[in-house]
């Protein structure tokens, strides 16, 4: 897994900004997951499972939320999710 930062989107709004996400995937970006890295309240205001990441380097891809781990006390939460489609460039 590649550590990466981005944004989180519902639609064209951005509901977070600068987290830190790891990426998982196959060649060219077909099939992909990771996981997000939250602090607990922060997770609090993502109250779906379906999204959109938008990477530093301008990538876009639909994220579907799967598993919600809380560590470190439970004061940090890991957001495992899978890609939906490909994770390709924002132009």
């Amino acid at each position: 897994m590649d550590l990466t930062h981005g944004s989180v989107l519902l639609g064209d709004r951005e509901l977070l900004s600068d987290v830190p996400m790891y990426i998982s995937a196959s060649s060219n970006y077909v099939k992909w997951g990771g996981c997000l890295h939250l602090n607990k309240q922060v997770s609090e205001s993502l109250s779906g499972t379906d999204y959109r990441i938008r990477l530093r380097d301008g990538r876009l891809g639909a994220i579907r939320i799967r598993k919600v781990v809380n560590t470190n006390g439970s004061l940090h939460v890991e957001l495992l999710f899978e890609g939906v489609g490909s994770l390709g460039s924002a132009a």
